[in-house]
């Protein structure tokens, strides 16, 4: 499955067996669609939820065992999680509660943060009550109810879930500005010490990958902090294959001064050569260009001596460099040699 950046979630609840609400937080990673089969094969098997939930007259609702038996009541926009646990409201606070009705997170907070395709830890929020401040403290709290984090000023996102050891991992933006990689045993796998950290890989089964930035620089390092690419400045730094082995990163240099931001393909104007490279920072391909994505087609357009060549998602040169010049109409894409336009699938077969 293919991993790629989206927007987590703050858990908004309809009623009983309708999706959740969702409502615009930070920019971070949802495991959703991105977990390896391995995953899925590992859980599918796992017992279905042993109670059920039932709406009341008064539109609240009921955890009940499954003989009818009531464990918890007067709660509100109640959601299954995982075949797991409850989320829901209580009082107008939210909460998490087991099947046997074992309160996991107490019914305090005003907002709690989950991936939606993992049962593992809870962001808890807790806005303030000052009229003058809009500030909300955040903290973590596991499964079982321990504490990970405790409420504190800082930013916290979910970052990573580590399926083969079934671990969390979470990006804590400190109130000094630095960011670190906190894991769900409440351990620092990287301290905070970065201005930004951004996942490049989370949630594939596979270790992560961050692009890492301080003061102007950025640099390629992985979940125990060992420095792939060093920080440099006016340089970008993103998954280049997340759908293949071995997993390659594409190195982007950038104009100077430039600040853009996002996928490689939405800044190409600021790009000025680049870089595929590998996990343990070998170089693979130098561009004098952009690497370029060719639509519909797992192929990409690099340049060397002022000639374009192509490369498939594993880094292999496919057509050494060789054309002046391509044009991408699609399904059809055609290439400049000798002063004539030609379509590439003259020159090689094209899925």
């Amino acid at each position: 499955m293919t991993n790629k950046l989206a927007l987590l979630t703050w858990v908004s609840i309809l009623s009983i067996g309708m999706v959740s609400t969702i409502t615009p937080a930070h920019a971070t990673i949802s495991c959703a669609g991105y977990l390896p089969n391995s995953y899925f094969e590992r859980i599918e098997n796992n017992k279905p939820f042993a109670g059920k939930l039932v709406e009341q007259a008064d539109s609240t609702q009921q955890l009940q065992e499954l003989n009818g038996k009531v464990l918890l009541d007067n709660l509100t926009d109640a959601y299954i999680l995982m075949d797991t646990y409850v989320l829901a409201k209580q009082h107008g606070k939210y909460g998490v509660i087991n099947a046997a009705g074992k309160i996991i997170v107490p019914f305090e907070y005003d907002e709690i943060q989950t991936e939606p395709d993992i049962a593992t830890s809870f962001i808890v929020s807790v806005k303030s009550s000052d009229g003058k401040s809009n500030a909300t403290k955040q903290g973590i709290i596991n499964r079982h109810g321990d504490w990970i984090y405790n409420l504190s000023d800082a930013h916290i996102e979910h970052a990573h879930y580590d399926s083969d050891y079934d671990q969390d991992y979470f990006i804590v933006d400190k109130n000094n500005g630095l960011m670190g990689l906190l894991d769900d045993r409440g351990y620092w796998a990287i301290r905070p010490q970065y201005d930004a950290i951004n996942p490049l890989n989370a949630c594939t089964g596979e270790p992560l990958y961050l692009q890492a930035s301080l003061q102007n620089k950025t640099a390629l390092i992985d979940q125990n902090n060992d420095v792939i690419i060093p920080l440099a400045a006016n340089q970008h730094i993103e998954a280049f294959n997340a759908s293949a082995k071995p997993l390659l990163f594409l190195r982007s240099t950038l104009i100077a001064g430039s600040s853009a931001i996002g996928m490689s393909e939405d800044i190409q104007d600021d790009i000025v050569s680049a870089q595929i490279i590998d996990a343990n920072g070998k170089l693979i391909l130098a561009s004098d260009a952009p690497i370029r994505k060719l639509l519909y087609h797992q192929l990409y357009t690099y340049k060397q001596a002022g000639k374009f060549g192509i490369v498939n998602d594993k880094g292999n040169v496919i057509l050494e460099p060789q054309f002046d010049s391509y044009r991408d109409d699609a399904n059809e894409v055609w290439v400049e040699k000798n002063g004539k336009m030609q379509r590439l699938n003259t020159f090689i077969k094209l899925d």
